[in-house]
C-alpha cells in the first residue's frame, strides 16, 4: 500500500469516528436553540398546569415551579425528560408528563450548521389558590 493511500484512509477514518462521536454527544450550548411552534408549546403548558380540584385541594396554597430538562434530537423527537427541581404532591412528575404529551413538531438544533442533539430546560410552573 502506498503511503499516500495510507494517509488518505486515515484521514478518513478518523473523520468518520469524529463524526459519528458528535452524533452522540448531547451540546449543551449551541448556535441555534432547538425550537418548536411557540404559541403551541406554550398553549399546551397553560391548559395542562392547571390542576383538577381533586389534586390541588391536597396541596397548600402556593406558586410551584418545576425545571424539566429534555432532550430534543436529530430528528427533532424530544427524550430523556427529567425534573430537576421537585416541589412534592407529584408535581414534578406531572410536569414531566405534561412535556411527553406535547405533540407539536421540534426543530433540531445546530451547531457549525449541522443538526445536533440539545439540551433544553423548561420552567413548568403550577400555581394552588386557596
Amino acid at each position: 500500500m502506498s503511503k499516500k493511500l495510507f494517509i488518505c484512509l486515515v484521514v478518513l477514518f478518523s473523520s468518520a469516528i469524529i463524526n459519528a462521536q458528535d452524533e452522540e454527544k448531547i451540546f449543551v450550548k449551541v448556535e441555534n436553540e432547538a425550537h418548536t411552534n411557540l404559541k403551541q408549546w406554550t398553549d399546551h403548558i397553560k391548559m395542562n398546569t392547571q390542576l383538577p380540584d381533586s389534586v390541588s385541594k391536597n396541596i397548600p396554597a402556593g406558586t410551584y415551579k418545576v425545571n424539566v430538562q429534555f432532550i430534543v434530537d436529530v430528528h427533532g423527537s424530544i427524550g430523556q425528560i427529567k425534573a430537576k427541581d421537585n416541589p412534592g404532591y407529584g408535581l414534578a412528575e406531572k410536569a414531566e408528563n405534561i412535556l411527553r404529551a406535547y405533540n407539536g413538531q421540534w426543530k433540531p438544533a445546530s451547531q457549525c450548521g449541522r443538526l445536533v442533539k440539545a439540551y433544553r430546560t423548561q420552567p413548568i410552573v403550577f400555581v394552588v389558590k386557596d
